[in-house]
């Protein structure tokens, strides 16, 4: 899977074609949303665009988001390795803090869930 988004990220050609094919799938605010991210992402860097394909494939994908957050806190965990390994521990701390708020934050959609159930 990260293959295939990254050759859509990084290829205009591919990147225009999923986004047709994600916009037949949208509508109403959604289909809205993306079309502005669309606007902001198409002639971007391939970061902008890479993380606007993940949002969308997130967005749509149960699988994926189920592991999303996951990802995320192991990115962000990764982030606070690679700060200390180059002596930066203020930035270190900084993305630690990150990590600490992220796992708050779920929390706080998870104990939502478990109350709507």
């Amino acid at each position: 899977m990260t293959e295939i988004l990254y050759r859509i990220a990084s290829n205009d050609e591919r990147f225009n074609s999923w986004a047709k094919k994600k916009k037949k799938n949208l509508e109403g605010r959604f289909l809205d949303m993306f079309n502005v991210g669309y606007n902001e992402s198409v002639s971007a860097e391939y970061y902008t665009r890479a993380t606007f394909v993940c949002f969308w494939e997130i967005h749509t994908n149960g699988s994926l988001a189920k592991v999303a957050p996951s990802i995320t806190q192991a990115s962000l965990m990764h982030l606070v390795q690679r700060l200390l390994e180059r002596d930066r521990p203020e930035e270190a701390q900084l993305a630690h803090n990150m990590t600490i708020n992220f796992v708050r934050l779920l929390s706080v959609l998870d104990g939502e869930k478990n109350e709507e159930e």
